[in-house]
């Protein structure tokens, strides 16, 4: 059990509501101009959206890795930040299911802000829950690694936030043309006839092979190793199996690719029985960039 992780952890911040797709990049624009907007007292009448809601864009750009911290507490975009939502970025309003995939990367790969996603994606023992069992398994959890955990009423508000994010509304409500870009994934779904929710699992074709190549090379600088098995990249903490939901036959189609979607910085080995991805260079600062690139570049048109 991997227990690195950040202090303090966070289960609230997005005031109960959803990401919405056009969000982002209204507060980028502003933030290029106005690194402390978040500190006006007018955010949300330059965001054009309520108070509540103006704080939660502030928490989506953070826990997205898209908006940083600055001093002052000043916001400013990261240069994926940049290359995501500027003018000539590559999905401002996130509409390639491209994007889409990455902002379920970025949220589930990183424990600070959105940890019951990090939780749900990365270690979550089996694919079926509810509502009260994931708090329960979370609140073992934490207790485990000896980590401050959070009122029942705050983790509730959060596990109901993370459903919302990732099933649609069933009704049909005005509001539901601003729905959250994840639920177009199908991630999380109902149980048929029953109250609990389960984690979809499959092929994932409108996710490209490069992304699923970017986060295993992600997940193989942060074990620090040039080599991981194929059950670790198909069932280990930050891994692209689980956090796509991609089923092992599915995921070892991805890793025949890898050597070309790579360009050779990375190659599948089956050997002696021993399944293998092995990197060539994982200190390279543009491998990650040009694999970002490809994936966006290579939007399935089918997506």
């Amino acid at each position: 059990m991997n227990t690195h992780l950040p202090d303090p952890i966070s289960f609230s911040g997005h005031e109960t509501f959803t990401l919405r797709s056009n969000w982002l990049k209204k507060a980028f624009d502003l933030l290029c101009e106005t690194p402390d907007l978040f500190h006006r007292h007018d955010a949300f009448v330059r965001l054009g959206v309520g108070k509540n809601m103006s704080q939660s864009i502030r928490f989506w750009g953070i826990a997205t890795g898209l908006f940083k911290r600055i001093e002052h507490g000043n916001l400013e975009p990261t240069e994926l930040g940049k290359a995501l939502l500027a003018d000539d970025g590559w999905d401002p309003f996130l509409v390639t299911s491209t994007s889409r995939w990455l902002i379920h990367y970025q949220i589930s790969s990183r424990p600070h802000s959105t940890f019951t996603w990090y939780y749900t994606f990365n270690l979550l023992k089996r694919g079926e829950f509810t509502t009260n069992s994931l708090a329960k398994q979370l609140i073992e959890y934490l207790d485990q690694i000896e980590k401050k955990t959070p009122s029942e009423a705050t983790l509730e508000r959060d596990i109901d936030c993370m459903l919302r994010c990732y099933i649609r509304p069933s009704s049909s409500v005005t509001e539901d043309a601003l729905h959250c870009p994840l639920n177009t994934l199908h991630l999380i779904q109902r149980l048929p006839g029953q109250s609990g929710y389960y984690l979809a699992s499959g092929a994932q074709p409108s996710l490209p092979d490069a992304l699923v190549a970017f986060a295993a090379l992600q997940q193989a600088r942060w074990l620090r190793r040039h080599t991981l098995t194929f059950n670790e990249i198909a069932y280990g903490e930050r891994s692209p199996g689980r956090i796509f939901r991609l089923d092992e036959d599915s995921l070892l189609s991805r890793l025949f690719q890898f050597e070309e979607v790579t360009n050779g910085q990375a190659t599948y080995s089956d050997s002696g029985g021993i399944r293998q991805v092995m990197w060539r260079d994982l200190d390279d600062p543009e491998l990650g960039w040009s694999l970002l690139r490809t994936a966006f570049t290579s939007e399935p048109s089918y997506a």
